[in-house]
């Protein structure tokens, strides 16, 4: 079975920073854009729906600070665009959207385009999400501090 991160288009901007494809455990989902996309065959269009997902993510170390608490490192903003976007499920999306993880699976349907990825956003708190695309992009990946704001 291949690995996640070489289904992802971009998959590099984030591994450099990680050394590995992370979880995206206690990330949080700090935007949402959605794209109808268009399609006009007497132009050449064939653009399907995207969603696009900015997202604060960082590593929990097993380290702890002087007050107890663990320590995490290589907080980053991710943008990850997820392009042929069917079958969306969105709910609960609020002033805090953590999630457990970011679950892509490979999977393959009797239409084209097979196969497919379906994707969930596991809640932790807030945004809950599912949905089948056809590819995936790490549009950025920008180192920031502890509060989601970028450092470049």
């Amino acid at each position: 079975m291949a690995k996640v991160e070489s289904l992802i288009q971009g998959s590099e901007k984030l591994t450099r920073i990680f050394g590995y494809w992370p979880s995206f455990h206690d990330a949080e989902v700090l935007e949402v854009h959605l794209l109808r996309g268009d399609i006009v065959p007497t132009h050449g269009l064939n653009e399907f729906p995207i969603l696009t997902l900015k997202i604060h993510l960082w590593e929990l170390t097993k380290e702890t600070d002087s007050e107890g608490y663990l320590v995490t490192k290589h907080h980053t903003q991710a943008t990850l665009r997820f392009c042929d976007v069917s079958d969306l499920d969105l709910k609960d999306f609020n002033q805090q959207n953590a999630i457990l993880q970011l679950l892509l699976t490979v999977q393959d349907r009797s239409e084209p385009p097979s196969p497919y990825l379906a994707v969930e956003l596991v809640p932790a708190f807030g945004i809950s999400a599912s949905f089948k695309c056809t590819r995936v992009e790490v549009v950025e990946a920008l180192l920031c501090t502890n509060d989601a704001m970028p450092l470049n």
